[in-house]
């Protein structure tokens, strides 16, 4: 790091550090007495500190900066602690308040229309399992568009479930932890028949939906049946800024999801966009055939069919749509809380279509990318 401490003051509550770029830092004694970065477990690395051991009006007894010639140290000395403190500069410059930790999972979301979307980008199944940059790509192109294509699986049953073991724990659902998606007799999911699937994302009635789908391609030699995918940022962005009270409805509605089989009955409510901390999109809940009987009163029915339909309506456009027809050995993986799947109907008499799925959660995901990148970088 270039920067270092240039000047350090003492107040009531804080330290104010001058930066040598002429920056300034406010660090809260508090904060500083709670976050020794040398106060952790040695093997565990957890907080070992105890917060209700310090008033929150907490001094210093004295401190002093220490210089190797090379980097600065913040030295300090509290009450009741044997030991001084020692925090090195590139630490407070990194944690300093306000600013988020660095995270190499962190990665900015694109957008994209069908017309960008021209084809998948592709990642090779061996080389995701041999290189680690290969699959760091993958993982990171993941976080990015929200879809990406592996091929050249192994022509075996299993070969797109052992890739998911290169990545983390698969979520288990009503469904178990893999499913086989092929038209069967008495199926309890539309996906398990042999009709058209509308655009969606799954599991709309679980209390937490899964964050990414796998879906491996075992065959597909029947007529029909191409896969779908759309960008809910795209669409969603458009709807905003076009329909910007139809949006705002449904962020704030909590619409009721249901799944009933023999053996489940599963109900969650949820609005249909979900946003993150500073009010950006975050996720989309849409699955037409899992929405619920809706529950609100007679004059907010009017408007939630206003807005719902509305948006329904773009997610069906074909100018976002995209259609791919997924070959043996390919596996697609998707964001389920962004990217919307479906397929065209297909006959499963003129042939074999056998996909076979499981979900990862988004922490597995980054977990990944964050251990890749540290090794990588090793």
């Amino acid at each position: 790091m270039s920067l270092h401490i240039k000047n350090i003051e003492q107040t009531k509550r804080a330290f104010m550090i001058t930066w040598s770029d002429g920056s300034n830092s406010e660090m809260p004694f508090i904060w500083l007495r709670d976050n020794d970065p040398f106060e952790l477990h040695p093997d565990t690395g957890e907080r070992t500190f105890d917060l209700t051991s310090v008033s929150l009006d907490i001094e210093p007894e004295n401190f002093d900066v220490h210089s190797d010639g090379q980097s600065s140290t913040l030295q300090v000395t509290w009450p009741n602690k044997e030991d001084a403190s020692n925090y090195p500069q590139s630490w407070l410059y990194e944690n300093r308040p306000g600013q988020t930790r660095c995270d190499p999972a962190a990665i900015t979301k694109a957008a994209w229309t069908a017309k960008q979307m021209a084809s998948l980008p592709r990642f090779d199944a061996h080389e995701c399992d041999s290189n680690p940059q290969t699959l760091l790509a993958a993982l990171q192109g993941l976080k990015s568009t929200g879809i990406v294509l592996i091929e050249n699986l192994a022509d075996q049953h299993d070969s797109g479930e052992l890739f998911g073991d290169l990545i983390g724990f698969k979520r288990e659902s009503n469904y178990g932890v893999m499913f086989e998606v092929r038209s069967k007799p008495d199926p309890n999911n539309l996906a398990y028949t042999s009709l058209a699937l509308p655009l969606h994302t799954d599991l709309a009635n679980q209390e937490f939906i899964p964050g990414n789908q796998f879906l491996h391609c075992i065959r597909n030699d029947a007529i029909g049946g191409k896969s779908v995918f759309a960008d809910a940022m795209t669409i969603l962005d458009e709807f905003k800024q076009e329909c910007p009270d139809n949006y705002e409805l449904l962020t704030k509605l909590n619409v009721p999801w249901h799944f009933l089989d023999k053996e489940t009955d599963l109900r969650q409510h949820r609005p249909v966009i979900g946003l993150d901390r500073q009010g950006q999109f975050k996720s989309l809940t849409f699955n037409a055939h899992l929405a619920d009987i809706p529950d609100f009163d007679t004059e907010t029915l009017y408007q939630f069919y206003a807005a719902y339909q509305e948006l329904m309506n773009r997610i069906r456009s074909a100018k976002h749509n995209i259609e791919y027809e997924l070959e043996s050995g390919e596996m697609v993986i998707f964001d389920n809380q962004r990217v919307l799947h479906g397929r065209t109907a297909f006959d499963p008499e003129s042939g074999s279509r056998h996909l076979r799925g499981y979900y990862i959660e988004h922490n597995e995901v980054e977990n990944r990318i964050r251990m890749l990148d540290k090794a990588i970088q090793a």
